[in-house]
């Protein structure tokens, strides 16, 4: 940054040169060149590209590209014709129905310049090229939908703006101005509240003139205030023509963020701007060239050549050839992170579904459970693993990134060691809208839900502060990451990614990710659409005119499974069988991942009433048996899994709420009026996995057929923790971050009750947003907002392997008492049902891998051998005593095999 004044002409001599040189003023640092006579010039690098420049901001980037060195409209794009909608099921369910018909035209999207917050007096230059007018209708397409229409077309600039992510249809602080296609120029900014209704457009316009492809057009404004007020001055111009326009308005209303903007389908691109303000110099900006790089933990194997890999996903902010990854066993190698090769490389790939990742494979030095690891991430030969935002105007109000946490930036990757205990942290439900939360004299409040804080990476202040001191090796990312339509359903791929990285690559979520192993498990908002799940979801992304553009949601599972998997080729159509376990290397734990969104039975029970047979009313139920929950193929590697898994300890996730504890829809339904009965068509039960009873009690069953297991969700945006009675499993979920309207709790709620399916359980922790306890008590004045992540111990280490489960407040410390009135600590031999028989005292192998089978050969149950050869299991559940079975141990190229006979449980 320089505070001596600059020679206009002599600064836009140098900013072209640069700019022919393929940087940008910013990109050199001269963007900051401010003084009461000085001018800053912005132009366009000359790589063309479908990513806008760092230096700029949108949530709309799909509406931008970079080409011939100006910045473009984007006319046409994958998914553009989305529509705000859930499932058709929720409306029919409603009472209402479901229109197939509708209007895709886009709101005008706004891209603003970061490092650029204007007050006082400033004036704006900006220079247009005109293309095209908006095409015609192509075939299919209805003539009336706005954006054939003339006048909605704009090309102009923005103002105002508190943050840098008003755009769409959440533009609630910025006054547009710009000209239409059917020749007027217009101010549009947000007037006061009227009684009886919200802020109301309110501006100018004048008759202008209309375009040509090829004309030039240059738009100023000068802002010069007077008090509450400001006074605009507009002159737009193409070569002798010219039009003038003054307005005044709210002075409030001209101080924020600059940018530019365009709607409908006129086709145009931008030369330059160039901006004067002589009391607003501008911001210091950093930009993180590597928004993420992260390690799938559920990909980590050892290969044929005795090596450990591991697949790392690279999410990057601008175009690129290739990234590489450098791992070492010290945090600072002796003689620095250049001289450390390369572990995996892998080219930096663009297309209908990928914008600007990397898919690396890298092969660890050392065994990730003997060792720290630590990587350093590169881009085109540059070290980018560093996150430059935090400490500079990147972070703070009006840019979407808390950035407290961490204190800095200069971290590299860390990759904790896999060993007993294995600490686990639940995340779920990161919603990015409504407020942030900050510490008081008084307590805790959340305040500008509607300007500065619209949006937020963080929901509060001071997030994951004590992290470290958990000493988490494992984040678990679970259900609704990162709500893909919460916002808007975004009509791009870029702006998909938009709201995935703002969701997970903030400057927390980025050191989160980059400092831990991952699992990520999407839920049904993840994929852009609410409620996506079984035999629908398919139907929905093969046809047409259900409600919802099928190009849409191809292209989001697409985006979806290659962020959460790393696989370079996504098939848009078929159901991903994205089921999986993680067997850490010891081989004494084991982290499950299930789906029970897209793998189950159709959610519609009225099925043979719909389609013709009148008189019959919901001939299937959802107590039906035959009902599925996670498929017949899902269901079958499960229960292989459980039943020949040598993991002394299992942790499931991805079957949100086996138990029916929470309530349905509050509206007109069977399940509002009597909290009791769910209603068949209540899309709130049905999307909980409880609602398909059969399936959930198949899986209970299935779980409960040997200890050592727990099941852990999100979504419901509530923490709890509880064992069901009969089968001794435990689960628990947790959540949310950033959301809020935890589901509520069935009459009858307390320590020791039945879910609404008649099951026995054993409630040891609540942390809803209503109250704080099991008893139901409510929160203590001054207490935080219940957002919640859930602290996860487990020791197979020991004789008897310990399971501990805490719920904790983002702002906890560890030594903070857990939240929801308690916590759950017990022990693998008192989880799964009550055994029938136990294994005589035998010695095997010393640390084999142990299966224990019927004469047949069916496994029966796997377990592991302790140093000195015993082997300690609880009991075998559905093994009546004197039964005969077969105990194989192996481990290298040894091998073992007894046959014994199983004794009653209370035999000495």
């Amino acid at each position: 940054m320089t505070d001596s004044p600059i020679d206009r002409r002599q600064f836009v001599k140098r900013s072209a040169a640069l700019a022919s040189a393929g940087m940008t003023v910013a990109h050199a640092g001269l963007a900051s060149a401010a003084s009461k006579s000085g001018a800053t010039e912005i132009t366009f690098p000359r790589q063309d590209s479908l990513v806008h420049p760092p230096e700029w901001e949108s949530l709309n980037p799909g509406y931008w590209k970079i080409e011939n060195g100006r910045l473009r409209r984007r006319l046409s794009n994958v998914g553009d014709r989305a529509r705000r909608t859930g499932f058709p099921f929720h409306s029919e369910s409603k009472g209402g129905v479901m229109e197939t018909e509708y209007d895709p035209s886009l709101p005008a999207g706004i891209l603003y310049r970061r490092d650029h917050f204007l007050t006082g007096r400033y004036s704006i230059d900006a220079q247009f090229v005109y293309h095209a007018d908006a095409a015609d209708p192509v075939h299919g397409d209805d003539p009336a939908w706005k954006m054939y229409q003339r006048g909605d077309g704009l090309m102009g600039i923005a103002i105002g703006s508190k943050n840098l992510l008003e755009s769409f249809n959440r533009v609630t602080n910025a006054t547009q101005i710009a000209w239409s296609d059917d020749g007027k120029l217009h101010v549009i900014s947000r007037g006061k509240a009227t009684r009886g209704a919200g802020r109301q457009q309110v501006g100018a316009e004048r008759e202008a003139f209309d375009l040509s492809s090829g004309d030039l057009v240059n738009l100023r404004v000068d802002v010069v205030p007077d008090g509450q007020h400001a006074q605009l001055s507009i002159v737009l111009s193409r070569g002798s023509d010219t039009v003038r326009l003054t307005q005044q308005i709210s002075v409030g209303q001209t101080e924020g963020y600059v940018g530019v903007l365009g709607r409908g389908l006129i086709d145009f691109s931008v030369n330059a701007l160039t901006i004067e303000a002589e009391q607003a110099p501008p911001l210091t900006v950093r930009t993180s060239p590597c928004l993420a790089c992260y390690a799938l933990g559920d990909t980590l194997q050892k290969n044929d050549a005795g090596e450990w890999t591991v697949r790392f996903v690279g999410i990057f902010e601008s175009d690129g050839k290739q990234a590489e990854l450098r791992i070492a066993t010290s945090e600072r190698p002796a003689s620095g992170w250049k001289s450390v090769s390369v572990a995996g490389h892998a080219k930096i790939i663009n297309n209908d579904f990928r914008r600007n990742t990397a898919v690396i494979e890298a092969v660890l030095p050392e065994n990730p459970g003997a060792a720290d690891l630590y990587y350093t991430v590169w881009k085109d030969g540059g070290d980018v693993t560093a996150d430059p935002r935090i400490g500079t105007d990147a972070v703070g109000p009006g840019t979407g990134l808390v950035g407290d946490v961490p204190e800095s930036g200069n971290y590299v990757g860390r990759l904790p060691r896999l060993v007993a205990p294995y600490r686990l942290c639940g995340l779920s439900c990161h919603a990015i809208t409504s407020g942030l939360q900050q510490k008081t004299v008084n307590g805790y409040t959340i305040t500008g839900g509607n300007n500065v804080w619209q949006f937020r990476d963080q929901p509060t202040e001071g997030a994951y502060a004590h992290l470290e001191a958990y000493d988490f090796q494992v984040m678990v990312w679970e259900d609704d990451v990162w709500y893909m339509e919460l916002v808007l359903y975004p009509p791009s791929t870029d702006d998909a990614y938009k709201i995935v990285t703002q969701s997970i690559c903030g400057p927390t979520s980025r050191w989160q990710l980059m400092r831990h192993w991952n699992v990520i498990n999407p839920g049904d908002h993840d994929y852009g659409m609410d409620d996506v799940k079984g035999p629908e979801q398919i139907i929905i992304r093969r046809q047409d005119g259900l409600g919802q553009d099928a190009s849409y949601m191809r292209r989001n599972f697409q985006i979806v499974h290659h962020l959460i998997t790393g696989d370079e080729e996504v098939d848009p159509l078929a159901n991903p069988k994205k089921w999986r376990a993680w067997k850490m290397p010891h081989r004494d734990f084991t982290f499950v991942i299930t789906d029970s969104r897209l793998w189950r039975s159709s959610q519609n029970v009225d099925v043979w009433r719909e389609h013709g047979w009148g008189a019959f009313k919901s001939l299937y139920d959802r107590t039906d048996p035959t009902r599925s929950l996670l498929g017949e193929e899902q269901f079958a590697w499960l229960q292989e899994l459980l039943a020949t898994d040598s993991s002394r300890l299992m942790c499931l996730t991805g079957i949100n709420g086996l138990h029916t504890i929470w309530t349905g829809g509050r509206g007109d339904f069977e399940s509002g009026k009597h909290p009791m009965k769910f209603s068949q068509r209540d899309r709130v039960t049905a999307d909980y996995a409880g609602w398909v009873k059969a399936g959930a009690d198949r899986v209970l069953e299935l779980l409960g057929g040997r200890d050592g297991v727990v099941t852990v969700y999100g979504d419901v945006h509530n923490g709890s923790i509880m064992t069901n009675q009969t089968h001794r499993v435990i689960e628990s979920s947790f959540g949310p971050i950033g959301r809020s309207g935890g589901r509520g709790v069935i009459p009858g709620f307390g320590p020791q009750m039945k879910d609404v399916d008649g099951r026995d359980l054993t409630i040891h922790c609540l942390y809803h947003k209503e109250f704080s306890d099991p008893n139901l008590s409510p929160h203590a004045d001054g207490e935080p907002f219940y957002w919640n992540f859930l602290e996860m111990e487990f020791d197979p280490g020991k004789e008897d392997p310990s399971i501990d489960l805490r719920i904790r407040n983002l702002v906890d410390p560890p030594q903070q008492t857990p939240r929801g009135g308690g916590s759950l600590q017990t022990t693998a031999s008192q989880t799964g049902r009550l055994p029938a028989s136990r294994l005589p005292q035998i010695k095997t192998i010393p640390d084999a891998e142990v299966q224990i089978l019927d004469l047949n050969g069916r496994p029966i149950r796997g377990t592991t051998s302790l140093d000195d050869g015993r082997i300690v299991v609880s009991g075998l559940v559905d093994v009546d005593p004197g039964e005969q079975v077969l105990v194989l141990a192996h481990r290298d190229e040894m091998s073992e095999v007894k046959q014994v006979h199983t004794l009653p449980v209370d035999e000495g």
